[in-house]
Parts: C-alpha cells; sequence; structure tokens
C-alpha cells in the first residue's frame, strides 16, 4: 500500500514543549520525504507556561517559521500554525497563523483554584477526578467535552486536535467503558456538530509514540462514526521530537483504509488543504 501520507500538521518544538529545534524537524521531514509540514506550537497560555510558548516566544517562533519557509521554499513547504488552547482566548493574535487546531488540555479547579491537565499524568487526573468532580469519570467526561465543544464553536479551527484526550490514560485508570453509551452519546454528539463547523478531526498517533496508548485517538468507535456521516479526518503525529515524526502515520492510513477510509486530508502544497486517496 502507498499512503501518500507525506505531511504532518501537528508538530512541537523547542518554542514549546517540543525535544526538536524548528530546523531539526525541517531536516527530518525533508529526509523522510515529506512535501509538506505545519508547525503548531502551544499557545501562550497564562495560567501555566511550562508546556506552552512564553508570551515573549511567540514572535520568535512566527519569525523562525518564516525564516525557514523561506529558506526550504524549493523543497518543502512549510505553515505556520498554532494549537490553540481553551485558556488562551484573549491573550493571542491569531492574525499571523495559516491554520488552528484546537484543544482542550487544561481544567481550571473552581474548588482548588489549581489548573489541573488532563494528559500530565495518571495522578493528576485522579486528583481532578476525586477533588472536583465526586469520583465521577462521567461528570468529568461532561465538563471536559462541553469545554471541546465551546472552544471549536467559537474558534472554528481547522483541526480538531485529539478529540478524546481525556482517555489518554484509560489502559492505566480505567475510567471509562469507551463503548458505554453514557460516556460514549455525548462525546459523538459534540464531534458531529464540531464537524458540522467545518473542522476536521485529526487522527493522532502521538500519544502512542509516547507509550500511552495503543491506538491513535480518537477511538476506532469514533472513526466510524465519522465515516458513517462522511466525515473527513486528517493524520498527525502531534510530534515532539524529530525522531518520531512520521510515527505509525502508515501503518494508521492503512487501519483506516481497512475501516472504509478511501482518503483522508493532508496539509497540501499547492492549497491550504489536499485529499489522499488511500490507495
Amino acid at each position: 500500500m502507498s499512503t501518500l501520507i507525506r505531511s504532518n500538521p501537528h508538530t512541537h518544538t523547542q518554542f514549546c514543549d517540543g525535544k526538536s529545534t524548528a530546523e531539526e524537524m525541517v531536516l527530518s521531514a525533508l529526509d523522510k520525504g515529506f512535501h509538506t509540514l505545519g508547525f503548531s506550537s502551544h499557545s501562550y497560555y497564562p495560567p501555566d507556561i511550562s508546556w506552552c510558548m512564553a508570551k515573549e516566544s511567540v514572535p520568535l517562533y512566527i519569525a523562525e517559521v518564516r525564516r525557514l519557509q523561506e529558506k526550504y521554499a524549493s523543497s518543502l513547504r512549510i505553515r505556520l500554525g498554532l494549537e490553540l488552547d481553551l485558556y488562551s482566548l484573549g491573550h493571542m493574535d491569531l492574525a499571523p497563523y495559516e491554520y488552528l487546531i484546537g484543544s482542550v488540555h487544561d481544567y481550571l479547579s473552581p474548588v482548588s483554584g489549581r489548573l489541573l491537565s488532563y494528559d500530565n499524568k495518571p495522578a493528576v487526573m485522579e486528583t481532578m477526578l476525586r477533588e472536583d468532580f465526586g469520583n465521577d469519570p462521567l461528570k468529568l467526561a461532561k465538563h471536559y467535552y462541553e469545554d471541546v465543544y465551546r472552544l471549536i464553536h467559537q474558534v472554528k479551527p481547522l483541526i480538531i486536535g485529539h478529540f478524546d484526550l481525556i482517555t489518554k490514560f484509560n489502559d492505566i485508570l480505567h475510567l471509562y467503558d469507551t463503548a458505554d453509551p453514557a460516556y460514549f452519546k455525548p462525546a459523538l454528539e459534540v464531534l458531529l456538530s464540531c464537524c458540522e463547523e467545518g473542522s476536521i478531526p485529526e487522527v493522532n498517533t502521538g500519544a502512542m509514540a509516547r507509550g500511552y496508548r495503543t491506538s491513535p485517538y480518537p477511538a476506532e468507535a469514533f472513526l466510524k462514526e465519522l465515516l458513517a456521516h462522511g466525515y473527513p479526518v486528517i493524520l498527525s503525529s502531534d510530534a515532539h521530537d524529530a525522531a518520531l515524526l512520521d510515527y505509525a502515520l502508515d501503518e494508521t492510513a492503512l487501519h483506516l483504509k481497512e475501516l472504509g477510509f478511501k482518503s483522508v486530508m493532508a496539509l497540501g502544497k499547492d492549497s491550504l488543504l489536499e485529499e489522499v486517496p488511500l490507495v
């Protein structure tokens, strides 16, 4: 099978929580035969800049991506993107970016006043569940998906980032039976509503690369519903390390084909998006 998936829209560097520099990512893309590469640093995020761009880093990030766009223009189409979080709204000028990934990572606890992350560590998830949601995983899921709905409907980003991030630690914590209608049905309603806005769910292999999951976001049941409703998906590696830029993209494309997808979307060389047949 030739997937032709030689593009990644979800790429992090040392400007936020990535391991590699932006130019190292570009060199990896060239080595792997990519034709497009999208950078998507985590947006400046006043409550916690430990894993996001600092305010003063934002113009440096934009300038560096633009420098790389010019330097490698003959061999690689580079796109300037941003992964925009819910708590970044109102703190970022979105005008410079060619596309946005809309993602919810954190939760601001009204009980403790602390910022708690859905994807930091299992223990943080357990703290959030205990302190704010009465140890009720479905209440936690409801809040998370309501935040996803709010972000996507307000911003209408090109891409919906790791839609069911709340299940990142499910192999460890076993909080959710993802086939349970009490979990799945309201989450699916949010996903389909977001797709109606024109945003495209990513099929994200990042948690696989970091050893937290054995399958990509979102869960297969969501993928089957997206297929049944005729909504497109876009593949991403959510790369934080240049060596993992293409992690499991081909295998995931093959799985999508086996599910019945005929094509996926990708960042295009001549237009922002292109449809890539799975042949």
